[in-house]
């Protein structure tokens, strides 16, 4: 009976992906983010989780005028997606949304917590010739300079593939 269960069990976690036997997708290193990238018909979809820190050099409530200031300075500047992300040329993706999520963002930032604040950046955009989309190159580290590495997923399609990007690799090609 124990072996039974032992070879389902071990039948079980074979078929999971990696990433969950990994870990908790939610990891949280500094000089790292995720970049989530998914090519649906003329849609370019990326979603990017990264610590704070990487971003603006703190994950705390913004304590002086020149936090408050790095805070929005950084949520400008990604709200530039244009500019932070270019899909191949020839594709002629324009930006549709951004979406910035963090407690940081927030009207009154909470004071407390782990001290461990996370980004969540949506960005979509829209491609007059989807069949040209090919690449992206990910201009975050020139940006951000903290910020060292980005694995990428890129689900599209060609299929899935995955890539480490650094500030000498920012391309991303499918």
């Amino acid at each position: 009976m124990k072996k039974s269960r032992f070879s389902c069990l071990l039948a079980a976690a074979c078929l999971l992906p990696l990433p969950v036997l990994a870990g908790p997708s939610g990891a949280h290193v500094h000089g790292t983010a995720r970049l989530q990238v998914a090519v649906d018909g003329d849609t370019l979809n990326l979603q990017l989780e990264t610590p704070l820190a990487n971003l603006v050099g703190f994950e705390h409530a913004p304590r002086t005028d020149q936090q408050k200031r790095a805070i929005r300075a950084m949520a400008e500047r990604l709200r530039q997606a244009g500019e932070i992300f270019t899909p191949s040329p020839a594709a002629r993706c324009t930006t549709v949304s951004v979406e910035l999520e963090s407690p940081l963002l927030q009207p009154s930032p909470p004071s407390g917590g782990d001290g461990h604040a996370d980004l969540d950046g949506s960005f979509v955009f829209r491609c007059e010739n989807a069949a040209a989309l090919r690449d992206l190159e990910v201009g975050l580290f020139a940006s951000f300079p903290k910020l060292r590495r980005i694995d990428v997923q890129v689900a599209g399609p060609r299929g899935q593939s995955a890539a480490r990007l650094s500030p000498q690799q920012r391309r991303v090609s499918w």
